[in-house]
């Protein structure tokens, strides 16, 4: 994820950022060493919560709210991860959890709000790791979404998690909303996805006002060409990483 905030960073000034499922806040360090003049967290369980809030304690460019965002102003369950030997807390979900390596012994009743709900109207960049609820917590922006330079936006192409909604159809959200797919970071699986399994990552998406139309296509061309069989089975067997295409601004 590091990697593609700094993309970003070369196509465009940021200055602020909002982090939607915070977790215990891994990557606070790395915020700190950019100087943004605004960070907020949000993360709904407390016990995350409360290591995101002893690090930041003392950086008064920081905010933390404890709740989760989503589509509604509501009360929802949620899923915890236990966390195991390679800490899958992070898997913790409001999309109820498949069978999988991961156990979820505990969950609880949180609160959940719209992003359009809270009085942030010029933040630059928008990082959403909500295992699965990802689409949710962007319709939830409402009219908001396109105050936003850039997003970063979790994915999965087969449902991890309960009606996960696709990698495909959270594409074509964000690109009816006038943002342009830039770059992945993605783990490949399984080359042709099933029910169970097949590829899941990280994607930087950028708001069309800052590209110029020919940019625009050649963004779709580029997220055809990244999410195809064969680039699958590329990355599976033989460890390419990633294809670079630069995007331009105006």
């Amino acid at each position: 994820m590091e990697n593609l905030i700094l993309q970003a960073l070369k196509i465009h000034k940021i200055n602020s950022l909002v982090h939607i499922g915070g977790h215990i806040g891994q990557e606070i360090e790395f915020y700190k060493s950019l100087d943004f003049d605004r960070v907020i967290y949000f993360e709904p369980i407390n016990e995350f919560a409360d290591n995101i809030e002893n690090k930041i304690r003392y950086l008064s460019n920081f905010v933390l709210h404890r709740c989760a965002l989503g589509n509604q102003n509501s009360n929802k369950l949620i899923y915890i991860a236990d966390k195991g030997k390679k800490d899958d807390s992070g898997s913790t979900s409001l999309k109820e959890p498949k069978k999988s390596h991961i156990s979820f012994s505990t969950s609880r009743i949180i609160e959940v709000k719209k992003y359009s709900s809270f009085n942030y109207s010029k933040i630059d960049i928008a990082i959403l790791d909500t295992q699965g609820y990802e689409l949710e917590v962007l319709e939830g922006f409402e009219n908001k979404i396109n105050t936003f330079k850039f997003l970063i936006v979790e994915f999965s192409n087969y449902e991890g998690y309960k009606n996960q909604t696709i990698y495909k159809d959270l594409n074509n959200f964000l690109c009816s909303n006038n943002f342009s797919f830039v770059n992945q970071n993605k783990k490949v699986l399984r080359v042709f996805p099933n029910s169970e399994s097949g590829s899941y990552g990280d994607a930087l998406y950028v708001n069309n006002k800052l590209i110029n139309k020919i940019s625009i296509s050649k963004a779709k061309f580029k997220y055809f060409l990244l999410n195809n069989f064969l680039i699958d089975f590329l990355l599976k067997y033989t460890k390419v990483a990633y294809w670079k295409v630069k995007v331009k601004i105006n």
